[in-house]
């Protein structure tokens, strides 16, 4: 996959000209629920242009590319678009068919690059299943490496570290596995979830992540639930998005 973000020497996400390879893969995806005319409002460019760009006969590059991505991304309803495509209906929320989708996983990890422009990022790290898709995504489109959490530990044992907790019942213990790169102190994580983590779990992780020099430098949740949000103990200072808020 070509990258479409790239970091920049001080570690900033940060839009590049190579935006146009995004954004053309996103209209594609808008062109399938929308025609030429509502496609041309949403993003301000011309129908003609527009389908040139679809169609593959030019592709958007520089300023223009930058322009017609944070328009469209402005313009769209994300989380309305997300809410209808999963069947939302004020109750049962199946997010799998968002996460699992390559489609919809190019718009959302357009929207986090969005949100967390300019901000520190070294690496990237998912808190479920459901948000490996979109944290490879990122990770691939801004050459920032993963860390993973898993229940089983994975090899080479050197690079693993026990992530042990009572959950919230207090009940039981549950343990998963940290699979950190080498030498990550000072590292700036970029926490990703489809749903909002288990206190016990979060916190636990972030308290780990701080006794290893490592800091959360963004939080990013696809369907967040308010009266949970209150519990993570989320260090001071650190950017929080949400695209539910349920």
């Amino acid at each position: 996959m070509s990258r479409a973000f790239r970091k920049s020497n001080n570690m900033l996400i940060s839009l590049s000209a190579d935006a146009g390879l995004v954004i053309v893969d996103i209209l594609k995806v808008l062109k399938l629920r929308y025609d030429y005319k509502a496609l041309s409002k949403i993003t301000g460019f011309p129908v003609s242009t527009l389908t040139r760009y679809i169609t593959g006969k030019t592709a958007p590059r520089g300023s223009k590319a930058e322009k017609l991505l944070r328009n469209t991304l402005s313009n769209i309803n994300l989380p309305a678009f997300i809410a209808e495509y999963s069947g939302f209906d004020g109750g049962r929320l199946d997010l799998t068919k968002v996460m699992l989708n390559p489609n919809l996983v190019k718009i959302i990890g357009a929207y986090v690059l969005e949100e967390f422009a300019g901000m520190k990022i070294t690496s990237i790290m998912p808190l479920d299943i459901l948000s490996l898709p979109l944290a490879s995504y990122l990770s691939t489109t801004t050459s920032r490496p993963l860390h993973l959490v898993s229940p089983f530990p994975i090899p080479p044992p050197d690079r693993l570290m026990p992530l042990v907790f009572s959950d919230d019942s207090g009940d039981s213990t549950k343990a998963y596995w940290l699979l950190l790169e080498k030498n990550c102190s000072r590292e700036s994580i970029l926490l990703l979830g489809s749903r909002t983590p288990e206190p016990c779990f979060f916190n636990k992780l972030v308290e780990i992540l701080v006794n290893e020099k490592m800091e959360v430098g963004g939080l990013f949740v696809v369907a967040a639930k308010e009266d949970i949000l209150g519990e993570l103990r989320i260090p001071p200072g650190v950017k929080r998005s949400y695209l539910l808020v349920i």
